[in-house]
């Protein structure tokens, strides 16, 4: 029984399903060779990334992208995916570009309602979260609108303590968290603190060694470092 004065906690969303890896399924089948080489990609960073979390003890994986337009939330969903296809990996796929979510289109889902809501009616995220019909070990969290004061909402104690209580309700062991470009606004900043570590990608194409070196001094304090991917690169 939930004790007076306390919000009692709300069901998750339940199961949906993924246009997108209904779709990617359908460019395997269609181009074999790309798709192989693709997956093949994403399984050695998964299998790096796997590797050092367990041995370091972390659970909070931010995907961070240098700038916007890096493709930071193509690659938060396609490294839970592959991390998803471990037999025993629970994955939870965390939506924290709140100025300018991406993760419900990226994946072909309906989002849910703001963090903002859940936390004023009692503090929990838990209905936020919706299962993946297509990859049982993935769960969700992806926003469908924009909150008007991102950085503010993630600075805010009180979603620090929701996010430890979803962990504990939705255990998992990695959750990869998608974050706002780092460079241009302090969304990503203010998201920061909130990981364990932290994966960088950046522009194959537009990305700068000055955008590089910026990161560097803005991340400063902040959780390591694991490494940089180069999207949008044919190299």
């Amino acid at each position: 029984m939930t004790p007076a004065g306390q919000a009692a906690p709300q069901a998750a969303r339940g199961q949906v399903s993924s246009r997108f890896i209904r779709q990617e399924a359908a460019l395997a089948a269609s181009d074999p060779r790309h798709a192989k080489l693709i997956a093949q990609r994403f399984s050695l960073l998964r299998t790096r990334i796997l590797r050092e979390m367990r041995n370091r003890g972390w659970t909070r994986l931010a995907v961070v992208p240098v700038t916007a337009g890096a493709g930071g939330s193509f690659v938060a969903v396609k490294l839970a995916l592959a991390l998803a296809r471990q037999p025993h990996t629970k994955v939870t796929l965390i939506d924290l570009d709140l100025g300018s979510p991406g993760i419900a289109a990226q994946l072909g889902i309906a989002g849910c309602a703001p963090v903002s809501a859940a936390l004023r009616e009692g503090g929990d995220l838990d209905a936020l979260v919706c299962q993946v019909k297509e990859a049982p070990n993935l769960a969700v969290l992806a926003p469908e609108r924009a909150e008007p004061e991102a950085a503010e909402l993630l600075q805010d104690e009180a979603l620090a303590q929701a996010m430890r209580r979803l962990h504990d309700s939705h255990p998992a062991e990695i959750a990869v968290i998608d974050t706002a470009g780092l460079l241009g606004e302090d969304a990503a900043l203010a998201a920061l603190p909130l990981a364990d570590a932290l994966l960088l990608v950046a522009d194959g194409r537009r990305g700068t060694a000055g955008h590089m070196a910026e990161c560097e001094r803005l991340l400063v304090g902040m959780p390591p470092v694991m490494g940089v991917v180069l999207n949008k690169s044919e190299d």
